[in-house]
């Protein structure tokens, strides 16, 4: 019986510390490089063949010019934003979530106009090999940790369902939703 005991017991405590040794193998986020762009729009590509991404990347040009500020955002940490006629320069932040020393797990693309303003996530995804694993309320949760201070806010379609729940999960409360099917959603300030 005390054998049996053992077992029950030190099965839980196995079953339980397996979590924890996974979520410190899963970092906090990492600024991307030049080599990651190529990940993201082919993320972002396959978005916008399901009207989910904040894009239109059916043709080669747009592609290009998205291409070119990710490379000036990895470069200079400034998103260029279209503001009316004219082109401003917001604070722009390109990330990404790793597992240890392995593959890249997920990415997201956040920007501000200045300090002071909350960081909208413009664009986040996990790799299809990695769906389903909660992955997607990690990169939020570290997301939240790594970008604390100010509020972080995010729009996206009500049909991209798993990123709703990885939102949802991640401690982003839904503020509304407008006539398109487009939802908003704010996690508050954290801080260190």
């Amino acid at each position: 019986m005390l054998a049996a005991f053992k077992r029950l017991f030190g099965g839980e405590r196995r079953k339980a510390a397996a979590p924890a040794s996974t979520e410190e193998a899963v970092k906090g986020l990492e600024e991307a490089s030049m080599e990651d762009i190529d990940a993201f729009l082919e993320a972002a590509r396959r978005a916008d063949t399901k009207g989910h991404s904040p894009w239109v990347l059916r043709d080669e040009a747009r592609l290009a010019t998205l291409r070119r500020a990710l490379e000036f955002t990895v470069q200079h940490g400034q998103w260029l934003q279209r503001d009316g006629g004219n082109i401003a320069r917001w604070q722009g932040r390109l990330l990404k979530l790793r597992h240890g020393e392995g593959p890249t797990l997920g990415m997201l693309l956040a920007c501000r106009p200045d300090d002071e303003a909350a960081w909208q996530l413009r664009f986040f995804f996990v790799e299809p090999e990695w769906q389903g694993s909660g992955h997607g309320a990690r990169l939020l949760r570290a997301a939240r940790l790594s970008l604390n201070g100010v509020p972080l806010n995010a729009r996206l379609p009500l049909a991209c369902q798993s990123a709703v729940r990885s939102l949802e999960q991640a401690g982003f409360a839904r503020m509304h939703v407008n006539a398109f099917e487009v939802a908003s959603f704010e996690a508050p300030a954290e801080w260190d």
